[in-house]
């Protein structure tokens, strides 16, 4: 399953926009995956790959894999820009106990999860890394904060744009 992940803004007619003379790199307030906002798929009890490129323009990504409860989905990362992996690598683990390892711009990664132990439930890919502004990340936020509407809120009811659920 192709996933194109990407942050969009809108002007307050509903067209999306883009400043074509911000040199500090551009930041959507949205994020999409393949161009649609809070999008769903619905899925049997069974392996699927995901193939997740990070499409923005200047937005990186720390995507982590939670259930309905917020408690994190293992998954295995078996690909990345340099094709496939020898082994692969388990998530969460180790060195990224919450996520994946940063994604920059154009980035792939690839993973696979197993739906086999989650019949009925729903699960959440999430971003965990902020942005100011489109120079760079500023910091990753806790997990649990970032599934946190209410306690992670600096920009008003719905959060930090770009942190927390994306699909």
């Amino acid at each position: 399953v192709n996933l194109v992940v990407a942050d969009k803004a809108w002007d307050n007619n509903g067209q999306l926009k883009f400043n074509i003379f911000n040199t500090d790199g551009f930041l959507g307030d949205k994020i999409t995956v393949n161009w649609v906002f809070k999008p769903f798929m619905e899925v049997r009890a069974r392996r699927y790959r995901f193939r997740i490129l990070n499409g923005s323009v200047s937005r990186y990504y720390k995507i982590a894999l939670v259930d309905e409860l917020g408690n994190k989905v293992p998954f295995h990362m078996i690909a990345n820009d340099g094709n496939l992996m020898q082994h692969a690598v388990p998530f969460p683990n180790v060195q990224s106990p919450e996520s994946l390892p940063e994604q920059g711009i154009g980035e792939r990664y690839d993973i696979v999860v197993d739906f086999k132990n989650f019949t009925g439930k729903k699960l959440y890919f999430v971003n965990l890394l902020e942005h100011d502004n489109g120079k760079g990340p500023k910091q990753t936020i806790p997990l649990a904060s970032a599934l946190d509407v209410f306690k992670y809120t600096p920009y008003g009811q719905n959060g930090y744009p770009g942190v927390g659920k994306f699909m």
